[in-house]
């Protein structure tokens, strides 16, 4: 994936040829940004445009400039289009699209102005740009915290907790969601300000790996 002056544009690596071929590419214009938003796409890192990936499908968000649309890539067909979110104002921590089952989409944001209501909403059809969509459920977190919205894969969602008000050594905490239960938990607690685009997170370990992993704790 490469962010160009004009467009955003798709590289596909062949292992016959070993060699790179252009795929795809959409132009800023088409993506329903304005001209200076456009202008100002080449200079964004790209560590700034959240992508989520379901079913084959990459999906990339524009909170970044409050715009209700997401672009998504199929890469069975290596196709690009808009899709709509469900409606409503979703808060700049951001949102994550998972696999809800059954071949449909599901969607966690921060939902208004407070971000300790976390809403989770799946679509009623299935495909990868649903028309329809059903709020299932807002969990409340804890009051006197920010909470953002780190990264999602597999059956897990990642969030980050910060206190709402500045200390000098303040706790920075993990905590996962499972998409199918909902529940809750801690996973990490640190005092030291990580690099927090810089976060990710990774799931099924080969038991070989996990092994070592433990061994070393």
């Amino acid at each position: 994936m490469a962010y160009c002056e004009t467009k955003l544009a798709i590289f596909v690596f062949s292992s016959s040829t070993r060699q790179w071929r252009a795929a795809a590419s959409k132009g800023w214009s088409d993506l329903v940004l304005s001209g200076s938003e456009s202008a100002m796409m080449p200079q964004v890192h790209p560590l700034f445009i959240r992508h989520h990936y379901a079913y084959g499908c990459f999906y990339w968000d524009w909170t970044l400039f409050r715009r209700k649309t997401l672009l998504m890539l199929d890469t069975r067909r290596m196709e690009f289009s808009i899709v709509v979110p469900p409606p409503g104002e979703w808060g700049k921590e951001g949102f994550a699209i998972v696999e809800a089952g059954e071949g449909r989409l599901g969607m966690f944001g921060f939902h208004g102005e407070s971000a300790s209501d976390l809403t989770y909403t799946f679509a009623r059809n299935k495909g990868e740009n649903p028309s329809q969509w059903h709020m299932e459920k807002t969990i409340s977190l804890d009051s006197g915290y920010r909470y953002y919205i780190i990264a999602a894969t597999g059956r897990y969602l990642l969030l980050i907790r910060t206190p709402d008000i500045s200390h000098e050594n303040p706790l920075f905490e993990y905590f996962s969601i499972d998409v199918k239960t909902l529940q809750l938990q801690r996973v990490y607690s640190d005092h030291s300000r990580l690099n927090l685009s810089g976060t990710h997170t990774y799931t099924n370990f080969p038991p070989s790996l996990w092994s070592s992993h433990t061994n070393m704790q």
